[in-house]
């Protein structure tokens, strides 16, 4: 499994929250978290709002529309922690679709750090 840049996602930096796309199958993605030019690269954890962005972002590597900049974050909910997360930490992805309505698609992310559950978030989408 090689390491590849997710170039297929729009975000740049200081927006992009996944420095690289690690394999993965289906609806699963292993990645890095992204250290985002150094800024973020400090002792302390991740706050809960850029851990579920990155959750958020997974779900355009598991789709891969054609279009990605047209889709877009509606909303985040029962976003959990379940341990701190760091710059560079590898997290194995989990998109489910859940539910859709007209324009609207709603996902369950899961993130696993070494097989155990570290964070989770409902997310929706709008577009492609």
């Amino acid at each position: 499994m090689s390491a590849t840049t997710p170039e297929e996602i729009p975000h740049r930096f200081p927006f992009r929250l996944v420095e690289r796309r690690e394999g993965g199958t289906g609806a699963c993605v292993a990645l890095a978290l992204a250290t985002a030019g150094g800024s973020l690269t400090g002792e302390g954890p991740w706050p809960v709002t850029l851990v579920a962005e990155a959750l958020a972002q997974a779900i355009l590597l598991v789709l891969q529309p054609a279009r990605p900049a047209t889709l877009r974050l509606v909303a985040l909910d029962r976003v959990r922690l379940h341990g701190d997360l760091r710059c560079g930490d590898r997290l194995e992805v989990e998109v489910e679709e859940i539910g859709s309505f007209g324009g609207l698609r709603r996902f369950a992310c899961r993130g696993r750090r070494d097989g155990v559950l570290a964070a989770r978030a409902e997310v929706t989408v709008s577009g492609s």
